[in-house]
């Protein structure tokens, strides 16, 4: 395999430099499209009044149940080409890629389905605020239209994951997210069309998605011998993908579930309380897309290093990963402790809401320093094929923690809302620090574990 071609070889060179290398484009890609969320939601903020801001964080938590599949059965695709690529094993690498593609066609067909048909379920079962319910429904039911394009575009990039290759997909993200940004400040800004304009403008940014991804495969070509007839199931392959994404898919399913409840429960509030979180879900995506680019790195380069034997080089890769995302995330913890108001003040226009806003974020800000270490140990974990472990963590924090915290909180109705907010924002870094301990637990096992079945077969 030419790895100058279709990517970087991630079991040689310098990990600090490897790792930042193959992970730049990661972070640059969903650091502009995590800027894009942020911006539709300025966009709606200074263009729109509280309902349509609480009708577009109610649909985008509806949505966002969707990229659960798409980043656990993405995850299982790129971790296993990884491997095949680290073997150099071309014939398992066809296999890989063909039951790939059709486990990508079910999941983009189930995903269209479920949308169709529980869209209106969720809605009702998130306690909607009666008078954001139109708004709502408006949007959910425009971006449904363009499930099918996201998720073939997730899959594709996934394979160039894979393949050590991380450009393309960011270059194709950093052209659609401006799109997207364009549109949205014409539709909603000038055109005065709020929500639909949102919608419209990010169906638009897909479809576009797909499109330039897709030509880019089918120039540079795979590393592998493929061709339609090797669009087949492959037992094995099946399998792997599966066992490695479906924990995936169900830990980040939990924790989306776990955000539609915590939803469901402000929203019995009111609805500058809905808007006021909303805000902060969208600031805190340019917070979180940092460990969550790096993390991706690093569950590729894991898989790599482990196909070519290369367990510690995996382990460094891990420690590196974590570093850089707190180099991102730390000032960005102190920015929203120290200013959180003016940090509020941005995205939103209403007095109310920027003070709610303020004490939410003031303390859910630790939840940034503590995902730059879980997201990385569970890409790590996820590399090595234990994403179950992740899974385990996640169902616990979330069903102990999060949720029973969230329901309390929320149901202080002698309170004062910002007081209420404020708790409610401390629930999430008390989940996360529980994970933490987990994985550090986990991992340090694992590695004591290894280190003794190595001393046993050096005898």
């Amino acid at each position: 395999m030419n790895e100058k071609r279709y990517g970087i070889d991630l079991t040689q060179g310098r990990i600090s430099s490897v790792l930042i290398r193959f992970a730049w484009p990661f972070v640059a890609a969903n650091l502009v499209t995590a800027l894009h969320g942020v911006i539709s939601m300025l966009v709606v903020g200074q263009f729109t009044d509280s309902v349509t801001i609480s009708g577009v964080a109610t649909g985008t938590q509806i949505m966002f149940p969707l990229f659960s599949f798409i980043m656990g059965i993405g995850t299982g695709g790129t971790v296993l080409i990884g491997r095949c690529i680290g073997e150099k094993d071309e014939k398992a690498g066809t296999k890989a890629v063909g039951s790939f593609t059709v486990v990508s066609i079910v999941l983009i067909a189930f995903l269209t389905l479920f949308m169709l048909f529980l869209r209106e379920p969720l809605l009702a079962a998130l306690k909607t605020p009666e008078e954001a319910v139109a708004s709502a429904r408006r949007y959910v039911l425009l971006c449904t239209i363009g499930v099918p394009f996201n998720t073939a575009y997730g899959m594709i990039c996934a394979v160039a994951r894979g393949m050590g290759n991380s450009k393309a997909p960011s270059i194709v993200a950093g052209i659609c997210c401006a799109v997207n940004i364009t549109l949205s400040f014409l539709l909603v800004g000038v055109a005065g069309m709020a929500e639909v304009g949102v919608a419209i403008a990010t169906i638009s940014a897909q479809i576009l998605s797909l499109f330039l991804i897709a030509v880019w495969l089918y120039i540079i070509k795979l590393p592998f011998p493929f061709s339609t007839k090797d669009i087949k199931p492959d037992k094995k392959s099946q399998s792997y993908i599966i066992t490695v994404g479906l924990p995936i898919v169900l830990q980040e399913l939990l924790i989306s579930i776990s955000f539609l409840i915590i939803t469901s429960r402000i929203n019995t509030i009111n609805v500058e309380a809905v808007a006021s979180v909303g805000v902060v879900n969208r600031v805190f995506m340019l917070a979180f897309v940092i460990p969550n680019a790096i993390g991706s790195a690093v569950s590729a380069m894991t898989a790599q290093n482990l196909g070519a034997e290369k367990p510690e080089r995996a382990f460094r890769t891990l420690r590196w990963g974590i570093q850089y995302s707190l180099f991102i995330t730390l000032p960005i913890f102190a920015l929203c402790t120290i200013w959180p108001e003016a940090v509020s003040s941005i995205f939103a226009a209403d007095d109310v809401i920027i003070k709610g806003s303020a004490s939410y974020l003031r303390t859910f800000a630790f939840e940034a320093v503590l995902v730059s270490f879980i997201f990385n140990m569970n890409s790590y974990l996820s590399g090595y094929g234990k994403s179950k472990v992740a899974m385990l963590h996640t169902i616990l924090s979330v069903i102990c923690l999060r949720v029973p915290l969230s329901i309390l909180v929320t149901g202080l109705r002698e309170v004062q809302l910002n007081a209420r907010l404020s708790y409610l924002g401390i629930t999430g870094p008390i989940a996360s620090a529980f994970s933490l301990i987990f994985c550090i637990a986990y991992i340090s096992w694992q590695r004591k574990r290894q280190k003794q079945e190595l001393r046993k077969t050096s005898f």
